[in-house]
């Protein structure tokens, strides 16, 4: 064995030597890599130790307690109400009223004397985002959430949206359109932001936690028309000792100084510069009845509301009582009773939720009238049979062209007469009964669908649009041919 053998060959205990591989040119040409040491990056917290946290008693000492924005009259007055002990409060207030900063204020005001999770809820999230946690007061020049927030703050999580504070509270927006999200996370206060615009359920799931825990629910909203939810809460809880309900235009409101916010300057501005008249009564008036942008009877409806005189329909013994049925069951089940001839009338409109065809028919028996006929639409037909289980024998209206319909609605809302406490929800059906909109970048403006959009105002508008299109291809002004009992009398005189 050569000497080199020797020294290469295996020693017991000791691993054999290997010889590196000879690198490549490629290899040899890498420049070596330095890692990057990443940057820890301090937690997000205002204080940097724990003995700059402040304590409650110092807090309440602080200039800065508790109100980031000083309150104005009319959010002095629903505060005092809360104080009161009213923790359920609707507060229908114009357009830059203020509302969501009083909201915020509250809750931190609340967020002191009770630690627990509290909520603002926005129709969207995205909406929440833009608007409150991105959002910025131009008047000081801070972020929202950071002048109502920013010296109790001590941790941020800008995904969910969510600061703790010091004392352990958190305050956390939400989007009504993800309201599961937050189920089950134990809330003690709820803020409801454009509660006209939010989907009624997520007050429904989040009730029983305020209810649990003795928190408080404010919804905050302008109305938008008088069949919306937060319209009907306001009329449902008027006179309701628990709640505070509060309805304020621009001429009820003023600043700290006693100005007012929006001056009739401003609406002349706005109306110069394009806003709507509808859209500016609703806003800024908090007006319930102002018709809907797009409203296919926006007009009609308008003078039919205006014209006292048509406003005392009576039901007239000879003239035959129409019901116009429309059937989404067991959603809902509309009808409108009517009576033809030279003075039409429109004596009731109703619509039974949740029933059977059984229930909103005898539901709708309910009147001193008796009805002789009823009517349904072209796409119901499938009902006929069980209808004629119950004795009803409907006539059926064909179908037409939805302009042909629109048009005869029309010119019936021209010309008829109305019970006006029996046809309030008809009138408010058809104040929001709107065309699809959509913004056209070709011609740079909005443009309306030949086609309604999907809603409960189609409930009663589709009967009122059956109803007026039958009347006048049909000619529904006479009673109808007599039945003829001759067969009767037959079999009548053949047993006796």
């Amino acid at each position: 064995m050569t000497i080199k053998k020797k020294l290469n060959a295996k020693k017991p205990g000791k691993k054999p030597v290997r010889k590196k591989a000879a690198k490549t040119s490629r290899e040899s040409r890498k420049k070596p890599s330095k890692k990057r040491a990443k940057k820890k990056m301090p937690p997000r917290n205002l204080f940097t130790t724990d003995d700059e946290v402040p304590s409650m008693a110092d807090f309440d000492k602080s200039p800065a307690a508790p109100w980031p924005w000083p309150l104005r009259p009319y959010q002095q007055a629903a505060y005092d109400e809360y104080n009161a002990g009213k923790k359920r409060q609707l507060l229908a207030w114009h357009r830059r009223a203020g509302k969501d900063i009083f909201a915020m204020s509250l809750i931190r005001d609340q967020a002191r004397k009770r630690i627990g999770s509290y909520v603002h809820m926005l129709p969207k999230f995205v909406q929440a985002k833009r608007a409150i946690w991105n959002g910025i007061d131009p008047k000081i020049g801070r972020r929202f959430i950071d002048n109502a927030y920013g010296d109790m703050e001590v941790a941020r999580n800008n995904s969910e949206m969510l600061i703790e504070m010091f004392n352990g509270a958190t305050y956390q927006l939400a989007g009504a359109d993800s309201y599961d999200r937050i189920v089950g996370s134990n809330i003690v206060g709820v803020i409801f932001s454009e509660w006209a615009l939010c989907d009624p359920r997520s007050w429904d799931y989040i009730r029983p936690m305020i209810l649990e825990n003795d928190g408080f629910a404010i919804f905050i909203s302008t109305f938008r028309g008088r069949g919306n939810h937060c319209w009907q809460m306001a009329q449902a809880l008027k006179g309701n000792p628990q709640w505070y309900v509060d309805v304020r235009s621009i001429e009820q409101t003023c600043d700290v100084d006693g100005n007012r916010i929006i001056t009739d300057a401003d609406i002349q501005a706005e109306r110069d510069s394009g806003m709507s008249e509808a859209l500016i009564q609703q806003e800024y008036y908090s007006d319930p009845q102002a018709i809907s942008d797009g409203a296919i009877y926006g007009a009609q409806v308008e003078r039919l509301r205006s014209d006292a005189a048509r406003h005392e329909a009576d039901w007239n013994p000879s003239k035959p009582v129409y019901a116009v049925w429309n059937f989404d069951l067991p959603i809902f089940a509309s009808v409108l009773h009517v009576q033809p001839g030279e003075r039409p009338q429109v004596l009731a409109a109703e619509t039974f939720h949740g029933v059977s065809l059984g229930e909103a028919v005898a539901q709708s028996k309910q009147h001193k009238w008796p009805v002789q006929n009823h009517l349904i639409g072209a796409e119901q037909c499938e009902l006929l049979p069980q209808l004629f289980d119950m004795n009803m024998h409907p006539e059926v209206v064909h179908a037409k062209s939805h302009l042909t319909m629109t048009t005869c609605a029309a010119s019936y809302l021209d010309r008829c007469y109305i019970d006006y406490e029996q046809c309030e929800l008809l009138l408010d059906a058809l104040s929001g009964y709107v065309r699809r909109e959509r913004f056209d970048s070709q011609v740079a403006d909005l443009q309306y669908a030949d086609f309604p959009a999907s809603s409960w105002h189609q409930q009663l508008a589709i009967c009122l649009e059956n109803w007026a299109t039958w009347e006048y291809y049909s000619g529904a002004n006479q009673w109808g041919k007599a039945p003829d009992y001759s067969t009767h009398d037959r079999i009548a005189r053949t047993i006796t």
